[in-house]
């Protein structure tokens, strides 16, 4: 009964949601939303960590993490690595492969991270790590 209630409350909101853009002439899209509010907004990558409402960067810089995770969501809209139909396991994959990329310029890697505390181990657990 629950799963039947939140699914049908996603249902109305997506409606109602989609009344508001019409009469305003806005467009809505959906994204494949895993990781939105783990990622730093400003890198791309996994480097960071969320507590509570704040969002700590790997540099110490802190963001509100709402913000964060707001800009991630917009910027997801527009990204061509990840769909909307994608697992949350293949959304991992490519952020990893993105933090390995940014990583690599400092001449760091994924590990390496982990054991600065820049990245939370479990994403040792991913296939792609």
């Amino acid at each position: 009964m629950s799963r039947r209630l939140n699914s049908w409350m996603k249902g109305a909101m997506r409606d109602s949601l989609q009344k508001w853009a019409n009469w305003t002439g806005s467009v809505i899209t959906e994204i494949q939303p895993s990781y939105t509010s783990q990622v730093d907004s400003v890198t791309g990558t996994l480097l960071g960590v969320r507590c509570g409402d704040t969002f700590t960067r790997f540099n110490g810089v802190v963001l509100q993490a709402d913000h964060n995770a707001a800009q991630n969501i917009l910027d997801r809209g527009t990204d061509k690595e990840i769909s909307r139909f994608m697992t949350r396991e293949e959304v991992q994959a490519v952020l990893l492969r993105r933090t390995a990329r940014f990583l690599e310029g400092m001449e760091l890697s994924l590990a390496d991270a982990v054991k600065l505390g820049w990245l939370d181990p479990k994403h040792e657990l991913c296939s792609s790590f």
